[in-house]
């Protein structure tokens, strides 16, 4: 089995993993000045990590040549066939590495590793060619000494004739490879394949581009999104003034920052149709209907998103989901990001987020990383001796004992810190533990019982939190990631949808200040937090407002897979993938006749910033 075809195949493969670490070394002599903060520790962690990434790519870039080199039948050491083999080798490797060479000064423009955005730009490329080759010699030399070194050192099968294994045997060696390959190129047996955010697991951050490697987020690139970019407003200055956003509004705040403690809870499923609360005492949720009282609900709240993986993004970090793919999958997955918890570790907080099922689940352990979580408590953190009895036999953790072992996790935390819960029961196939079987209102919808348990699990929690010393100290803000399924008419349209419960409740201070006829939204709640807490920055984005100023009647932004629709008390405006444009009443979504010029501009400044901002990697341009 281990014939010199096997070998020499592997000392090729192994070849090529040397040059993509030249190549990561070039790469980060030529982007010196991004990775200078990182410690020689961190660095030497990147190249190592990296590794994982370039054994990915290369597998998936070399599936022809593997297949030929270990082909069962045939004489595979034969000079001519060697000679082939060779070709097929350096012809199949050097678009890729033109690629790497490429994207030690494309790093530069978009700050990020390159993805399918280079398909797009192919015509202007060509048309540049001569100049650009011009101008950039010295990559186009890079390339080509690269290439005539990967051809000298290409390792040669030995003159002398050998005796091939029986085909069965080069049968099953063919099979075996196939399986380890594929392997490879998903980056192990983890819930997930291998993706470019799995890179950004240390500080800073920027060290996660180091890990990568181009062919692979050009790979990972094929076949996603691609965001057409968008010209309404010519300048940065016409942008910021259409977006009716000041960067620098919370940069110098008025006071000391207030070092309470912040705990946001993201419901599985809990669509506002199911709350009492926002549909006269009709609903499931008797605990949080009582919240609500104490609290501030807001009777117009909106995610941004339909996906609970669209909903993290918006939450933590004020990006809501415009585009068809989510952004945590999408090509764009790598631009940077200021999160919450960047923002509160930065005022000294610990940061933390819980979630009850398998580590890896829809990417939120490492997009958790990228907006600043310290910490991610998942499936492989919940104590082993009670997983197995507290296992739901689908997802992970029943809500009851998860919430239970969250309040306790979170007594042991030193205050200040930011914790974000995420339930998971009121999941499908909406599982509730046997000895609550018939306690929950069953409803009209599979789901209602599970989100009567969801419900009580709450109430525990927040019985067993208001006994611990931290919880006078802390702000709650409760919502859900996205809505599902609907039995009343009033939600079946366009905005219900979209619309959850978003609840903000603070045990040791009344906030009946704030309206709750506002429209809210996800991606308000990082400025909320940040207006909250009386925190200095400038690194907030202009989708969300804080649901604490007085000046403003709030909005939503939202794409529905076919338009974009910027949701005020006032109107709905939509415009559609053609630019034109609709307007609606709030908020029955009745076509009215009547424009809505501010709107209409402010919805295309939203959509030309998002758009922009995520193909050029500059939603932060204020700050270049």
């Amino acid at each position: 089995m281990f014939d010199t075809a096997f070998k020499l195949m592997l000392r090729r493969l192994g070849l090529l993993l040397v040059l993509y670490t030249l190549l990561r070394l070039l790469f980060f002599v030529f982007n010196y000045s991004e990775f200078a903060e990182a410690g020689a520790g961190e660095l030497l962690f990147a190249f190592v990590h990296g590794l994982r990434f370039d054994l990915a790519a290369i597998l998936a870039v070399n599936g022809l040549f593997i297949l030929l080199s270990l082909l069962p039948i045939g004489n595979t050491l034969h000079p001519t066939y060697q000679r082939v083999l060779e070709w097929v080798f350096i012809l199949g490797n050097a678009p890729f590495i033109a690629l790497a060479i490429v994207d030690v000064e494309f790093f530069k423009f978009i700050g990020r590793r390159t993805s399918n955005e280079l398909l797009s730009i192919t015509g202007d490329i060509a048309s540049q060619l001569v100049q650009l080759l011009g101008y950039y010699w010295y990559l186009a030399l890079g390339f080509i000494l690269l290439v005539i070194g990967l051809a000298k050192a290409f390792p040669k099968a030995p003159a002398l004739p050998e005796t091939a294994p029986k085909v069965w045997l080069r049968s099953l060696r063919l099979v075996l490879v196939a399986g380890f390959v594929v392997l490879g190129i998903r980056g192990g047996l983890q819930l997930k394949p291998l993706r470019p955010s799995h890179a950004f697991i240390q500080e800073p951050a920027a060290l996660g581009h180091l890990t990568l490697n181009s062919p692979f987020t050009f790979i990972k690139g094929i076949g996603k999104t691609t965001l057409e970019e968008k010209q309404y407003f010519q300048t940065d200055e016409e942008l910021l003034a259409a977006l009716q956003f000041d960067p620098q509004k919370y940069a110098r705040p008025e006071g000391a920052p207030l070092k309470e403690n912040v705990v946001i809870i993201i419901l599985e499923s809990f669509a506002a149709e199911y709350v009492g609360a926002l549909n006269k005492g009709q609903g499931y949720t008797p605990f949080l209907d009582s919240l609500a009282n104490e609290g501030v609900m807001f009777r117009y709240a909106f995610a941004n998103g339909r996906k609970s993986i669209e909903s993290l993004p918006s939450i933590l970090a004020g990006v809501p989901s415009l585009m068809p793919e989510p952004f945590i999958t999408s090509p764009y997955q790598a631009n940077k990001l200021y999160g919450l918890g960047t923002l509160l570790q930065e005022a000294g907080y610990q940061t933390a987020m819980f979630h009850g099922a398998a580590n890896g689940s829809m990417g939120f352990n490492n997009f958790a990383a990228r907006v600043g979580v310290q910490a991610y408590y998942g499936l492989d953190e919940y104590p082993g001796e009670l997983r197995k009895q507290d296992f739901d036999g689908q997802w992970g953790i029943f809500d009851e004992p998860y919430l239970q072992y969250v309040s306790r996790e979170l007594t042991e935390f030193e205050q200040p810190f930011m914790a974000t819960l995420f339930t998971l029961s009121s999941h499908q196939p909406y599982t509730i533990p046997d000895k609550y079987k018939g306690r929950f209102p069953k409803g009209e919808l599979e789901i209602h019982e599970s989100i009567g348990y969801a419900d009580h699990a709450l109430r525990q929690f927040f019985k067993t939190a208001s006994q611990q010393p931290w919880y006078e100290n802390t702000l709650f803000i409760l919502t859900a990631d996205h809505t599902q399924k609907s039995i009343n008419p009033a939600y079946q349209n366009e905005l219900g949808h979209f619309r959850v419960p978003l609840l903000l409740f603070h045990p040791g201070k009344g906030l009946k200040s704030i309206n709750p006829a506002k429209v809210a939204q996800h991606a308000d709640i990082q400025a909320t937090v940040i207006d909250y807490l009386n925190l200095p920055t400038d690194k907030l984005l202009p989708f969300g407002q804080s649901l604490l100023d007085t000046t403003t009647s709030g909005r939503a932004i939202l794409f529905n897979g076919t338009a974009n629709l910027l949701v005020d008390p006032e109107v709905v405006t939509e415009l559609n993938q053609q630019d034109a444009l609709r307007f609606y009443t709030f908020p029955d979504l009745a076509p009215t006749a009547s424009p809505a010029p501010q709107s209409a501009q402010l919805l295309k400044a939203q959509v030309q910033y998002f758009r922009n901002g995520m193909v050029g990697n500059r939603l932060y341009f204020w700050k270049e």
